[in-house]
């Protein structure tokens, strides 16, 4: 079977990186898709975005990044996916993500599989990675090392208007 991870990855964490290494272990294929949320202001492009989860899912063979702006639910059918996976934070996530998992079910007949995040990274979004990164700290608890220089090299075009 194969399953649809969904987010913006903005940008990627390692939790992130923790719930597609463990999907890719459950699942035929991991579908890691960015899509495009209108509540959210972007930085970095999709473009940046794939080339950095491209860098860190590199040894996983049966993941593939892709990107779409429509229905997540609609792109995963799509790629043939049975299941969309969600990775839970805490209880606020949950509360939010039911919701749409029942709306999945309902509307798409796909089933949502929820990973619980490793207590070492239930902390950790890419909203505090950004904003760690706009105050000048230190952010190697919470990104991959591998994309730690193209984060701070995103961000400095960016802050510089360019």
């Amino acid at each position: 079977m194969n399953a649809l991870f969904a987010g913006s990855f903005h940008p990627p964490t390692k939790g992130h990186l923790d719930i597609i290494t463990r999907s890719a272990k459950l699942y035929d294929k991991v579908y890691v898709a960015i899509m495009y949320n209108a509540e959210k202001q972007y930085t970095m492009s999709v473009e940046q975005r794939t080339d950095m989860l491209k860098k860190i899912t590199s040894g996983l063979e049966n993941v593939q990044i892709v990107s779409d702006t429509g229905l997540t639910s609609e792109f995963a059918k799509k790629l043939g996916c049975g299941v969309l996976v969600r990775g839970i934070r805490n209880s606020s996530d949950y509360q939010y993500e039911a919701p749409i998992a029942i709306a999945n079910k309902e509307v798409f007949g796909l089933e949502t599989v929820f990973l619980s995040c490793m207590p070492e990274h239930m902390w950790i979004s890419s909203t505090i990675v950004n904003d760690l990164v706009h105050h000048g700290a230190d952010i190697s608890k919470l990104v991959p090392e591998e994309i730690i220089e193209d984060i701070l090299r995103v961000h400095e075009r960016t802050s510089k208007g360019v």
